[in-house]
């Protein structure tokens, strides 16, 4: 993995999907968040999509139900709750790490983000910097 979040060694962090069928947990430690704005992720999310990382075997879900999995591409999957359809996880195939949403967590604030990964590829309404958007809540 690269870089890592400070702090997450060692540690458990629980999470699952909007509707509560899927339930997981992550021990650390897990990476900082990588924005991707690739055509695939615009797709997807409807903008930009973003995740940390644990590595599969520091991975679990906490009961039966587990997402629908689904080839995206020839050298990943992502994974979503067939339920709810909240899109969770992605995972490159030779890689031995699966890929979280930061949303997943119930509580994400230990995560950092470290960058992001095909900016130019985004449409030319973002991606945005968030440190120069007023707050819309």
């Amino acid at each position: 993995m690269d870089k890592l979040n400070p702090g997450t060694e060692g540690q458990s962090f629980d999470g699952g999907c909007h509707c509560g069928a899927i339930r997981f947990r992550a021990n650390g430690p897990l990476r900082q968040i990588v924005v991707c704005h690739c055509s695939d992720c615009l797709k997807l999310s409807g903008t930009s999509w973003g995740a940390s990382a644990a590595l599969t075997d520091h991975f679990s879900y906490l009961g039966a139900a587990r997402p629908r999995w689904y080839r995206s591409s020839s050298w990943a999957e992502r994974g979503f709750c067939v339920d709810c359809g909240a899109q969770m996880f992605y995972r490159h195939n030779d890689r031995k790490e699966i890929s979280i949403a930061p949303g997943a967590f119930d509580n994400s604030e230990m995560l950092e983000v470290a960058g992001q990964i095909y900016r130019h590829a985004h449409p030319c309404w973002g991606p945005l910097t968030l440190a120069n958007l007023p707050d819309l809540d």
